[in-house]
């Protein structure tokens, strides 16, 4: 059993000491790598600081330094010209800021190489500020360097430090009994051992190097990293990274030919980001009612756009997109600024029922094609519906299960009538949101036109999406209204000139014809027929009225005649009648 165990601890150990072998052979394959991809000449670091003579620099930690010499990564040749301060206030820079550079390794750019476990040279897990407390001169000095104007002052920090001059005497006493902290200058550490940066409690100074550590960074990104291709490194908002709605007004750009089409793919760059997203267009009605759904952007006005984006702070620029392909016209599209985010916003869209009826009462009528189903009916019960004519009424009741329902209305409808019911319904805007990546093999979204032109569809024709020459009803010919004369008489007379027919012109009459040869010789020979026709009807008028004439004067001659023979023979006659009266009378008067 012995013997057992003691070849096993063998064994044991052996496989340790392979695995202890494997661990530094990969911690020098590592070094090894950094050096390579770090070697290269320290340009900005010997402009600005000159080159250092210490092959060493400092850990950050008290009493320890780098094993890895500088002069491996950076070149040690000094600079032919001396250091020129970047700032006026430079030349009276103190020692302890001179060893604080010398601290924190300002020819080193690249930060801690050597040491892989060792404590970076330029990050602070703790912050001065946080281990020794800021007195009223730090306070000061940091609003000098942070403020154009050297500090902030306003009326409610007036009235504050007038407070604070009445309670000095009892802040003093405080004060007093609070031990103080003390440090060991700049190179010192606290009371936790960091070291006591005094000079930069606010963070890092200007034109200084950092390293920053970067997380969940995709692996096609770290593939394309080049030392060629610099990265710009930006902040955003810890509310800004959350995903929701963006309202954006917009404006189409004025050189870009087309107009934007909503739920079309459009690329955006709005401050640090470039994505695409599925926009969608909408205008507000009039007095704030409701946000209009718009199908296609305003031509020369602004809308409102509405995008699945990450928050953004308002007034943000925004630049839009077709596409990143070589464009024969501009290729900014739109151009507007972000109005405000929300978790959602509320777009609504027109929407008109139609139906017509089958059966007509008085005042009710049964209205087919309307809705699908008896369901539908139950759910717009009560609903205003009215006539293309104007004629208003209300859903009452359904009518089997067809969608059929039953409507009353102020007048009685006729068969020809359209029943129209106007509602709203909400569009949601697609949650979309494809970020771009800087890479060659990106896939951006295509846009509907490219999609079809690559599937070889059409574009659908649908008769109403139609722009065009629309679809137009024949006009409805009612019977003339009849009214009695009494009614008649009885009416304004503006009411029955209204009543009257006004008699049309022909269109023939007015409508110029252009003869061709034939006719023209046509009509020529025509009118000369009726030229011809004219003058004998001229003669043979003309004719028959001298004969007309004169036989009217024989007529004259012989009725004169007549009337003179007449005349005579009364006269004759009278005569004789006279004288037989006379003897009649005097026979008479002779027997009495």
């Amino acid at each position: 059993d012995d013997e057992g165990e003691e070849e096993e601890r063998g064994e044991y150990e052996g496989d340790e000491h392979v695995g202890d072998s494997e661990g530094v052979a990969h911690r020098n394959a590592v070094l090894e790598r950094a050096r390579r991809r770090f070697e290269r000449p320290a340009k900005l670091a010997e402009v600005i600081y000159g080159s250092s003579n210490s092959g060493k620099r400092n850990t950050g930690l008290p009493g320890t330094t780098s094993k890895t010499d500088t002069a491996a990564l950076v070149s040690q040749q000094p600079t032919d010209h001396a250091a020129v301060p970047l700032f006026d206030d430079d030349d009276n820079i103190d020692d302890a800021e001179v060893q604080l550079s010398e601290q924190l390794g300002i020819d080193g750019l690249l930060g801690n190489l050597g040491d892989v476990d060792g404590l970076d040279t330029t990050c602070m897990e703790t912050l001065p500020s946080d281990v020794v407390a800021m007195d009223e001169d730090a306070r000061e000095v940091l609003k000098a360097r942070k403020f154009i104007t050297g500090g902030w002052s306003s009326a409610e920090e007036d009235e504050d430090a007038e407070q604070d001059k009445d309670e000095s005497g009892k802040g003093a006493n405080q004060a007093t009994m609070v031990p103080e902290k003390s440090s060991e200058g700049p190179g010192g550490s606290g009371a936790d051992g960091m070291p006591a940066l005094d000079s930069f409690v606010d963070g890092v100074p200007i034109a200084g190097f950092v390293r920053v550590r970067l997380e969940d960074v995709p692996a096609a990104c770290v593939a394309e990293l080049k030392r060629h291709r610099p990265i710009v490194l930006g902040g955003v908002l810890a509310g800004e990274s959350q995903l929701g709605q963006v309202q954006i007004r917009v404006k189409r750009h004025r050189w870009h030919p087309k107009l934007l089409k909503s739920s079309d793919a459009l690329l955006l760059s709005v401050g640090w980001r470039r994505f695409q997203t599925l926009p969608t267009f909408s205008l507000e009605d009039r007095g704030e009612k409701r946000m209009r759904y718009l199908k296609y952007s305003l031509e020369h006005a602004h809308c409102t756009m509405t995008a699945y984006c990450p928050m953004m702070p308002p007034n943000t620029g925004v630049l839009a997109f077709r596409s990143w392909d070589k464009v024969s016209h501009f290729r900014v599209c739109g151009t507007g600024v972000v109005l405000e985010s929300a978790p959602n916003f509320q777009i609504m869209k027109k929407l008109k029922l139609v139906g017509e009826p089958y059966k007509i009462f008085k005042n009710s009528a049964f209205i087919k094609s309307m809705f699908n189903s008896d369901l539908e009916v139950a759910k717009y019960m009560h609903s205003k519906i009215q006539t293309v004519s104007g004629i208003r009424g209300e859903v009452k009741k359904s009518e089997g299960n067809k969608g059929q329902f039953r409507a009353t209305f102020e007048d009685r409808i006729l068969m020809s009538d359209l029943v129209v019911c106007k509602c709203w319904i909400n569009v949601t805007p697609k949650p979309f949101y494809l970020p771009v990546i800087d890479v060659p093999h990106w896939r951006p979204a295509k846009s509907i036109g490219q999609l079809r032109v690559e599937a070889g569809v059409p574009v659908p024709d649908r008769r109403d999406s139609n722009y065009g020459k629309q679809f137009v009803r024949a006009e409805r010919k009612f019977n003339s209204l009849k009214l009695s004369k009494r009614l008649q008489t009885s009416l304004p007379f503006d009411k029955v000139a209204k009543l009257q027919t006004k008699k049309r012109k022909n269109l023939r009459d007015k409508a110029a014809v252009v003869p061709t040869e034939h006719e023209r010789a046509v009509n020529v020979l025509l009118s000369r027929l009726h030229t011809v026709r004219k003058e004998k009807e001229r003669v043979r008028t003309q004719a028959n009225t001298k004969r007309r004439a004169l036989a009217d004067k024989r007529q004259k001659f012989i009725q004169d005649k007549r009337d003179a023979h007449q005349r005579e023979s009364k006269k004759l006659r009278y005569i004789k009648e006279g004288q037989e009266q006379a003897k009649k009378r005097q026979r008479l008067r002779l027997e009495d």
